[in-house]
């Protein structure tokens, strides 16, 4: 199936999509599952290291006052 034929193919209660179809529509899905862990990972290690970061000055600036 070429990417056009692909693009254009919309699901209806005539039509049941092939294995093909299918298959293709599951790997479309679960790339996107990917790249959507792959953002929020990203985006949760950098916050952790935001926090992190903030938390160990807050000590630094503490212990130097006492």
């Amino acid at each position: 199936m070429t990417q056009a034929e692909f693009q254009s193919y919309r699901f209806d209660a005539r039509h049941e999509p092939s294995d093909e179809q299918l298959g293709q529509l599951m790997e479309n899905a679960a790339e996107k599952v990917r790249e959507t862990n792959r953002e929020s990972d990203e985006k949760f290690f950098a916050e952790l290291r935001r926090a992190s970061d903030e938390a160990k000055k807050r000590g630094a600036t503490q212990s130097g006052n006492k």
